[in-house]
């Protein structure tokens, strides 16, 4: 999707060079701008197109087309399949993924993901554009995940997620209850060898931390609340299994249950600044039901929360 930023030059910003102003005023970056430059009327003043190192004057018009509309997700094919939208605006879109539903397209899975379905929405909205999730779930995981329009706006998110600044909040149902009711684990994460796809704690592997808060408890079982501070490949599951409280459900680091079909894991927020207008955003996918019927029917069965 084409994707362009103008700017209405001040006049504390009189005798400034192009340059400076697309750092400044539009927080272009230096690739950015390198990219801008070679595209045809990549970077214009009143319409013409100009070198960076040109002067600008008060009242000059600004513009630089960031992204192109023959940049497009060409390879992915588009799917039927509902989409239960959240938040969306022109360089982002928050969906709910359903537990069951893949993410990206691998293996077995070419047309029946998340991205197809959002292949196929964008371009019956005429925005057939580059789609880029940002923080893939697991299929069994359900909630709330990030895709980005356009290139530029992926690039600065990335950018967020360095700072600490776009995140994901989770909430889980655990088997067992930790013994402090938040805290911190901090325990480094590898590949366990002994078993394909499985990880393990690993003073040799790659550094991992997890917040988590105890909101509920009912008998043995808790829901929590958790943030990660790393994005190491099962993580939450790996970490709360390491303090004897696996996930509910979970068939690599605890046991299958009856009362819960899958992994009892759920995305339940993304915070996040729109990567252009700086707006803070928090989106918030609702509790799937077949979380909320446990604690329901829990609940129901024992007052002694």
């Amino acid at each position: 999707m084409e994707r362009q930023l103008s700017a209405i030059v001040q006049k504390e910003e009189e005798g400034m060079s192009l340059q400076r102003f697309l750092h400044k005023r539009l927080g272009l970056t230096t690739k950015e701008i390198s990219r801008a430059k070679f595209r045809e009327k990549g970077i214009c003043v009143n319409q013409k197109r100009r070198k960076v190192k040109v002067l600008l004057h008060q009242g000059d018009v600004v513009e630089v087309r960031l992204e192109t509309r023959d940049q497009k997700s060409a390879q992915l094919l588009s799917a039927e399949g509902s989409l239960s939208i959240l938040y969306e605006d022109q360089d982002v879109i928050v969906v709910d993924k359903p537990s069951g539903l893949v993410v990206h397209p691998s293996g077995f899975h070419y047309t029946d993901t998340l991205a197809n379905r959002l292949a196929s929405y964008l371009r019956e909205k005429g925005e057939d554009s580059v789609i880029r999730i940002l923080g893939r779930l697991d299929k069994d995981t359900s909630g709330a995940v990030l895709a980005v329009k356009n290139r530029v706006a992926g690039a600065r998110l990335e950018r967020q997620r360095e700072k600490g600044t776009f995140y994901k909040t989770y909430l889980a149902i655990t088997c067992g209850y930790p013994c402090l009711a938040s805290g911190w684990i901090r325990e480094p994460i590898g590949a366990d060898t002994s078993q394909r796809g499985r990880m393990k704690i690993d003073p040799m592997g790659k550094a991992a931390s997890t917040w988590y808060e105890t909101i509920k408890r009912i008998g043995n079982h808790s829901l929590i609340r958790l943030r990660l501070d790393t994005g190491r490949t099962h993580q939450i599951r790996v970490h709360m299994a390491s303090i004897s409280c696996p996930l509910m459900g979970d068939p690599l680091y605890g046991k299958t249950v009856t009362d819960m079909k899958r992994t009892a894991l759920h995305a339940e927020s993304i915070d996040f600044y729109q990567p252009f207008t700086g707006e803070k955003l928090h989106v918030r996918a609702p509790l799937p039901e077949d979380m909320k019927k446990y604690f329901q029917s829990k609940t129901e069965g024992n007052k002694h929360v």
